[in-house]
């Protein structure tokens, strides 16, 4: 979530952060939720799995409508990586060339499952 900053010494968006800031707002409310959210029974490496979502939604919300959709200006993009609306890291890992192809052919771990059922097949 953006910092806040006191008004004098906040600078005023550029022009076309009025249509986005609507969307942004959900963003904002919705990790809000997610922040006061109940952690009772929820296993502790998945307390903080919605707040991640949340941020990498936003992010990729940004990030769409800068390089895919060309619907915002690269004033307002800076800015908004600027003030922390979206993560810049990120969105430098989805920029790079086969990014999402090395994800998905990345080969799967075998666990102890899978070896298990392959060491009772080679028995037969």
């Amino acid at each position: 979530m953006p910092p806040i900053r006191p008004s004098s010494s906040r600078k005023a968006p550029p022009a076309g952060f009025s249509d986005i800031e609507d969307d942004l707002l959900i963003f904002s409310n919705k990790m809000k939720d997610a922040e006061n959210a109940s952690s009772n029974n929820v296993p502790r490496h998945a307390v903080h799995w919605p707040i991640f979502q949340i941020s990498h939604q936003r992010s990729r919300y940004i990030y769409e409508l800068y390089y895919e959709k060309e619907a915002i200006s690269k004033q307002l993009y800076e800015w908004l990586l600027k003030n922390k609306y979206a993560d810049a890291a990120l969105i430098a890992k989805w920029k790079r060339e086969g990014y999402v192809v090395s994800v998905v052919s990345r080969p799967k771990k075998r666990t102890s499952i899978r070896l298990a059922f392959v060491a009772c097949q080679e028995r037969n």
